[in-house]
């Protein structure tokens, strides 16, 4: 008897620490899986941008040639960038009817919806940011230095509270800051190919490159940093576009550079101790993500 005692308990010490490895990584997977998310992305290769619902299904969609930059406006409508045979931005209803939309004749990759009503827009190849009103005319004019060609230039362009604008340069490596009168008045450099950033209430700036996001303090500090090393599971690409959610966490746009890959998750959410706390999954109509914009929090424009 007391032998059958002793063995039981040999056999339970045994197996007790993997039951709670076991049990543990259940939980982290089931705490994983519990995250989801409702939100409008781009996609450059499908030509489209969707409206993929929390359970991952497509909820909506409208064509849009290699848009890199969209946006679930307050009105329920979706302004987005494309560049096709056609260059520009438009305003798109829910009901798929165009509402406001401005052409142009080099590539856009970025846009914004202002406070005033008005649009920016990223002419990546006249190199410049414009403002355009609600009847199409250009309002105010930008001028954006760069190294890059007419394509390896300019993505995204974002106007500040401030008055200021933060341009996304990809050659130059480097986010810029210009003042309201167009003057450049701050460089922030990056390890690679600069494409978004967003702007915190705090001061600091978040910048996805390619390879990784970084985020600065207002004096160029490095305070935030996430590389592949920090992701191993997630292998990261060309990230065109940061969203800051309320919780702090970062919701990062993982762009496959015009192929379709299963190795990696197009867009993922991570938090400042840099887990992976979601994923979006492939849909079969997808094929490389670029913009994304989570619509289920409180502020849907921290992007």
């Amino acid at each position: 008897m007391k032998n059958s005692i002793t063995h039981a308990i040999v056999v339970v010490m045994f197996f007790l620490p993997m039951a709670i490895a076991s049990y543990g990584a259940e939980q982290e997977k089931t705490s994983r899986q519990t995250v989801q998310h409702c939100f409008l992305c781009s996609d450059i290769g499908a030509k489209r941008v969707f409206k993929i619902s929390a359970a991952g299904e497509i909820q909506w969609e409208y064509p849009a040639d290699q848009c890199t930059d969209a946006w679930m406006l307050d009105n329920g409508n979706v302004l987005m960038s494309f560049t096709g045979k056609k260059r520009g931005v438009r305003e798109v209803t829910p009901d798929k009817k165009v509402v406001w939309e401005y052409d142009t004749s080099g590539e856009v990759w970025g846009c914004q919806r202002l406070p005033d009503g008005n649009t920016l827009v990223a002419e990546c190849t006249d190199k410049r940011v414009v403002e355009v009103d609600r009847k199409g005319e250009i309002v105010k004019i930008v001028s954006v230095e760069s190294g890059g060609n007419t394509h390896m230039g300019m993505r995204h362009a974002r106007k500040l509270a401030n008055g200021n604008y933060l341009v996304g340069l990809l050659d130059d490596k480097a986010v810029r800051e210009y003042d309201s009168s167009g003057k450049m008045i701050r460089e922030i450099k990056v390890p690679d190919l600069a494409f978004s950033m967003i702007r915190l209430e705090n001061g600091n700036t978040v910048i996805g490159y390619r390879g990784g996001v970084i985020e600065v303090d207002p004096k160029d500090k490095v305070v935030w940093h996430l590389t592949q090393e920090d992701v191993p599971d997630v292998k990261l690409y060309w990230i065109c576009c940061v969203q800051r959610l309320p919780n702090g966490n970062t919701v990062v746009g993982n762009w496959f550079v015009h192929k379709r890959r299963t190795d990696s998750a197009p867009f993922f959410e991570v938090t400042p101790d840099k887990k992976v706390v979601w994923r979006a999954a492939m849909h079969e109509r997808m094929f490389d993500p670029a913009a994304i914009q989570i619509l289920d929090v409180e502020n849907t424009t921290l992007r």
